[in-house]
């Protein structure tokens, strides 16, 4: 089995490290605010709770219908 090696210069390196780094200080602020909704550090309000019954309903009855985000 031969292994292919792409040359990366420095430069491209430290761009991914960087890149790296943004996208786990974004998946930490995202982590931080499921905890805080969903742990119930902060209590849902009247519209979270209708949506999070309507949801168990319809999915009780089978009624689910999802939609794509882009």
């Amino acid at each position: 089995m031969k292994s292919y090696m792409l040359k990366t210069s420095q430069s491209d390196l430290k761009d991914i490290v960087k890149e790296i780094r943004t996208l786990g200080s974004k998946i930490d602020k995202l982590e931080k605010i499921v905890e805080t909704r969903l742990v119930g550090e902060v209590a849902p309000d009247k519209y979270e709770r209708k949506t999070v019954a309507d949801f168990e309903k319809k999915k009780k009855a089978g009624k689910l219908e999802f939609t794509p985000l882009s």
